[in-house]
């Protein structure tokens, strides 16, 4: 029998002794791997996980599909504002893959060894609700998500301590936000990691810089992972800019810091901009064509047009457009931060004097990044998706930003002399129950579909393989997830009937244009202002039902999951044998 002094002891460890530490952190590996298992693998089969999430999301997934079956950095999907671009500056089309010179490469090239590994599973079974490379997707996006956090626990350990390390990677593990963005299929969980690395680096130079040690090694390795994180998305260079403003104020060497950062950047950057030239005439790409979004109609508008124009563009669209964009990321800010209860509490803790010195001259480089990304997403603009489209950067901050914002509320929660444990404990609980309130919603919520519904329908997707050949090519609404879940060449729906029978009937393309599939991509917009006299006019017979197919190639009709809110038009009857 235990005695009474034993027990005491045993109470003791595990309230404030040695098995303190361990016990924390084998409750924020429970909740990795409750929160793993759930997300990605949903065992309960209540629609947690209901496939990829994001159009930009499948867009490089498919491109990560064909790295992995060797066919280089190419893609499915068909843009006719990047044929019009490489006609432009090239004089003629590719006469096989197109390559893609619209994502950055480093996802896709992180995804292919995966894909690779489950080469089997690369054709969608049409008796599986759930794309098997779905899953994959999404647990890698998990584990990288996962990674950062051990990353930030040694990054804010370095700049606090452990409890406060502990109590701000719980905060993150349960904002909802990044299970939502792991689903997604957009890589913001690897730009996560990167990012938390180059805090990393960046902690270390200013550690030294107090010490009088060298910085400038510290400085390089920043400016390569920055790279790096240019290579998963190009508006990331906008907080690399705002990191060299910071440094050269910062550090004394300042010439010699703003040479070694910009050297060690463009020297693994530059090769991609190199590549962009030689397959579409533009370093930039044709990503760059994003920032007209707002300035000359919706992004879809844009990258539907062949011919691409310039008419109308002035500076001074652009400064009402930054202007608003500016104005609502900051009445939205805490949205963007995850609704992390005390991530916008960094703004607060900018006024206060930590103890620890380099703590406090780091959260200067925090905000002159976070300030200079919210420009850049001002700049080229959110899409529909929003907080969840693929240009929200506020996501990377939250870690830190949450961990400056807890540090100053529990300075705060000092300063009231509050000495009873059971309080304290009771107040910190608080601040987590109200962050994982959106994450508690999502899980415990009934009647979920099994599906993102609409438009995304896999199955009645992955259906157009069995019609069609992998030489054929099928114009849709959301060319996205044709290219991806039936794995099939797609043109994005052409802006005019004329670009689409100039692109079928004079062999632009690779390939004959055999399908027209549509979905409530286009059928659940404005009647009036988006079918009959917006941007898909021209299509509004073929969204509304009511065309007559007699002069037009695509002749053939059958509708398709769910309720026939799906259409798919075709040169004959492809399905009367093959409903499979």
């Amino acid at each position: 029998m235990p005695t009474a002094n034993q027990v005491q002891q045993f109470v003791h460890r595990l309230e404030e002794g040695g098995w303190v530490k361990w016990i924390q952190l084998g409750a924020l590996v429970a909740v990795c791997v409750a929160a793993f298992t759930f997300f990605v693998f949903d065992p309960t089969s209540s629609g947690l996980f209901k496939g990829l999430s994001s159009a930009k999301g499948m867009e490089q997934a498919q491109i990560a599909r064909e790295l992995a079956r060797g066919n280089g950095f190419t893609t499915k999907m068909i843009r006719p504002a990047v044929l019009g671009q490489i006609k432009d500056n090239k004089g003629t089309l590719p006469p096989d893959a197109l390559p893609d010179s619209y994502h950055a490469p480093l996802w896709p090239m992180v995804l292919a060894p995966f894909f690779r590994m489950a080469k089997s599973s690369w054709t969608m079974n049409t008796k599986d609700s759930i794309y098997v490379l779905d899953r994959i997707v999404t647990a890698v996006a998990a584990a990288l998500f996962l990674l950062s956090a051990v990353v930030n626990y040694f990054n804010i350990r370095r700049l606090f301590d452990h409890q406060l390390a502990i109590l701000s990677v719980g905060l993150v593990l349960v904002c909802e936000l990044f299970w939502k963005f792991a689903q997604s299929g957009l890589p913001q969980t690897l730009m996560l990691l990167l990012f938390s690395l180059i805090v990393y680096t960046m902690i270390r130079a200013v550690e030294n810089a107090a010490a009088e040690k060298p910085v400038l090694g510290w400085l390089a390795a920043a400016a390569a992972l920055f790279a790096l994180l240019a290579l998963t998305h190009g508006l990331t260079i906008w907080m690399f800019i705002g990191a060299v403003f910071f440094c050269v104020i910062f550090f004394k060497q300042r010439r010699n810091v703003a040479l070694v950062m910009l050297g060690v950047f463009l020297a693994i950057y530059s090769p991609w901009l190199v590549r962009n030239y030689k397959v579409c005439g533009n370093p930039f790409g044709s990503g760059y064509y994003s920032a007209l979004t707002q300035v000359q109609g919706s992004e879809c508008s844009i990258m539907r047009d062949s011919d691409f124009k310039t008419d109308g563009i002035s500076p001074m669209l652009f400064r009402f457009k930054v202007q608003l964009g500016v104005a609502e990321q900051f009445s939205n800010i805490y949205s963007y931060l995850g609704q992390c209860l005390v991530a916008p509490v960094f703004f607060l803790a900018l006024l206060h004097l930590f103890k620890n010195r380099n703590a406090s001259h780091f959260r200067w480089l925090l905000l002159c990044m976070w300030l200079v990304a919210v420009f850049g997403m001002a700049f080229f603009g959110f899409d529909e998706d929003g907080v969840l489209g693929p240009n929200n950067l506020h996501v990377l901050f939250i870690p830190f930003f949450a961990a400056y914002g807890f540090a100053f509320v529990l300075v705060l929660w000092t300063r009231l002399e509050i000495n009873i444990s059971l309080i304290q404990k009771a107040f910190v609980s608080l601040i987590y129950v109200i962050s994982a309130l959106p994450l508690l919603n999502t899980v415990t919520s009934t009647g979920r579909s099994f599906v993102n519904w609409p438009p995304y329908v896999p199955l009645g997707i992955a259906m157009l393989n069995g019609w069609t050949t992998d030489q054929e090519i099928i114009a849709s609404d959301m060319p996205w997830a044709v290219a991806w879940y039936a794995d099939r060449k797609s043109l994005w729906l052409p802006l005019t009937l004329q670009d689409f029978i100039d692109l079928n009937d004079y062999g632009r393309l690779s390939g004959k244009i055999v399908g027209l599939y549509l979905t409530p991509v286009t059928g659940n917009r404005a009647l009036i202002g988006d079918i009959v006299k917006g941007e898909f006019k021209e299509w509004s017979p073929f969204i509304l039902r009511s065309v007559n197919a007699k002069d037009f190639p695509l002749r053939a009709a059958t509708a398709l999951p769910l309720d026939g809110q799906c259409i798919f038009y075709a040169d004959h009857d492809r399905w009367s044998d093959r409903q499979d």
